[in-house]
């Protein structure tokens, strides 16, 4: 079976094939051209080996007093992450039974140490210290005092972790 490859009219013409000593149009002749084609079928591979990301869902827990703290499950990665992998970004979204009560803060932790989240659901970055072969663990408080009315129910909670 052969393969063909779409190449863009403007890099098909830097990388012609000519004999070598042939006089032609392209910018390149000799042994250039087999080099810039090397490079660019093997682009791809590159990029797709330079990063990658895992998911994990779960359930979550139940807050019905104030000021108590509520620690989901671990999320940790399925499979093996490159130990010189940094953390390029993460998306979460949390899903609660009730809206959220005034004063409810989530964070989300690993044993190095904690970020807040600011909503339910979003992306943003991490610090360095936060790697991403680190299980990751989501952390609920409500700042008030008593029996909460209805109780924060998390009923499900979603975390992406991109990585390069």
């Amino acid at each position: 079976m052969r393969r063909v490859l779409a190449v863009p009219r403007h890099l098909a013409e830097l990388i012609r094939f000519a004999p070598r000593g042939a006089i032609t149009s392209s910018r390149f002749s000799g042994y250039a051209r087999p080099v810039l084609l090397a490079l660019l079928l093997g682009l791809p591979l590159l990029t797709q080996a330079s990063g990658g990301s895992w998911s994990r869902d779960s359930g979550g827990g139940v807050i019905s007093v104030g000021n108590q703290i509520m620690t989901g499950p671990m999320l940790s990665p399925s499979g093996p992450v490159p130990l010189t992998a940094s953390v390029s970004r993460i998306s979460w979204r949390i899903r609660l039974l009730n809206p959220p009560p005034p004063g409810l803060e989530i964070k989300l932790c690993t044993q190095a140490q904690c970020v807040k989240l600011d909503a339910l659901a979003g992306q943003r970055t991490l610090p360095d210290s936060m790697r991403p072969g680190d299980s990751f663990q989501f952390m609920y408080s409500v700042n008030a005092r008593g029996p909460l009315r209805p109780a924060v129910n998390v009923v499900s909670q979603h975390l992406t972790v991109n990585y390069r």
